[in-house]
């Protein structure tokens, strides 16, 4: 057979289109590269960690009530929670509780009390932590050179010369304004705050045992960002942290699940002015808080005091009876102090009633003005959260009532 002749002019067409072809198919190949390589930055930006603020959000106090704690129950009560920590080995967990208590601008007439500056100072310097605890006692800021960025972490559930909650120590740090560029010296140099932060964020896990203060840091360092992926690769959103915070029974968890509700106000206090949660999540939040309070409103003893059983009955049943290591008195002292420290931030519509708050005003100060010094120095961790919690119902930070509180201490009032 022979092949047949074919004319120029259609060879010169076959050509053409076998070209156009070919060039489709090298534009499909860039453009499949070029999409590839977008998607690969693309998940690259949206894996990185996100930026904290420098400087931590500050959540101020909303309400001036006396009726809650009088100018002069507030000194008595406040100057018999002075940090008095000065001396060898104080336990770590006093510091940071007592830090986040009083601020870093208190200072103290008496000498056996630490001041804010050196509480912070015995926490983020380990030349002051060994003088204070000796060189054999493990550092309480651990630091990890095993990344390309040098991180620490604070040394947590391990004694007296450790934290007691994970990432407590850093949120405290976050409530009395600590930045994260501010220096911390560890065992192996100085680092930023800034690196104690982005050890937690990295290894931070919703299933984690406690989170509450976890966020916490973040919710004081993160307003800027609504969404992040974790290293385990699950994206959350504080949407979803709020969601896991919500689906626990109401008194799991540290101080009888009290803490879950502090970080929500916070977050409610944060989304007003940062905007990070959608409305069904905002409105999800304040009915969760609300039904807290009406719980709280209707457990609440005569006297004015809660303890462990406060939510009542749960969505699974009864609440079973609960007993810390202290008794009874230092769970109601516990459970009645955090109440009051939530609520004082939080917004007037999850608010209970004027009675409410005063009785278990006036129950915490009637009941921490019988403790004994060796009642206060054991329960001072909770009774931190209580005199806190008062100095905030009069509109101020502990450190500013201070000058009140030292004027009338001293004349025996």
């Amino acid at each position: 057979m022979t092949n047949p002749i074919v004319p120029a002019n259609q060879r010169k067409a076959m050509s053409r289109g076998m070209l156009a072809v070919m060039g489709t198919q090298i534009l499909l190949v860039l453009v499949g590269v070029s999409w590839g390589a977008m998607r690969i930055q693309l998940l690259r930006e949206e894996r990185a960690s996100p930026i904290p603020i420098v400087e931590p959000l500050t959540v101020t106090p909303l309400y001036d009530r006396p009726e809650v704690v009088s100018d002069e129950q507030l000194a008595v009560t406040l100057d018999r929670l002075k940090p008095r920590l000065r001396g060898p080995q104080p336990k770590i967990n006093w510091v940071d509780h007592a830090l986040r208590f009083w601020g870093v601008e208190a200072t103290f007439s008496e000498p056996e009390c630490l001041s804010g500056r050196e509480m912070r100072e015995l926490l983020l310097d380990h030349r002051t932590f060994r003088d204070s605890w000796g060189a054999k006692e493990r550092p309480f800021l651990v630091p990890d050179l095993s990344g390309s960025d040098p991180r620490f972490s604070f040394r947590t559930q391990s004694g007296q010369a450790t934290a007691s909650h994970v990432d407590h120590t850093l949120a405290g740090l976050a409530e009395v304004g600590t930045p994260l560029d501010y220096p911390v010296l560890t065992p192996a140099g100085e680092f930023p705050l800034r690196a104690a932060f982005d050890e937690s964020f990295h290894e931070f896990s919703l299933n984690q045992r406690e989170y509450e203060w976890s966020a916490l840091a973040y919710i004081h360092y993160l307003p800027k960002s609504r969404t992040w992926i974790t290293s385990e690769g699950q994206r959350v959103s504080w949407d979803l942290l709020a969601d896991r915070m919500m689906r626990q029974r109401l008194d799991q968890g540290v101080c009888f699940g009290f803490h879950r509700l502090h970080a929500l106000v916070v977050l409610i206090r944060v989304d007003d002015e940062h905007s990070i949660l959608s409305s069904d999540a905002r409105t999800k939040i304040l009915d969760h808080l609300k039904d807290a309070t009406q719980r709280l409103v209707t457990t609440q003893h005569a006297d004015g005091y809660w303890d462990g059983s406060w939510p009542g009955d749960d969505w699974d049943g009864p609440i079973r009876p609960k007993r810390g290591p202290l008794g009874l008195q230092a769970d109601r002292l516990l459970a009645t102090g955090h109440a009051l420290e939530w609520w004082a931030l939080a917004p007037s519509e999850v608010l209970p009633p004027t009675e409410t708050l005063r009785n278990a005003g006036h129950w915490v100060v009637s009941e921490i003005g019988t403790l004994s010094d060796q009642q206060v120095n054991s329960y001072y961790p909770f009774l931190s959260h209580a005199g806190r919690a008062l100095a905030l119902w009069r509109g101020k930070f502990p450190h500013e009532f201070l000058p009140l509180s030292e004027r009338l201490a001293s004349h025996g009032e």
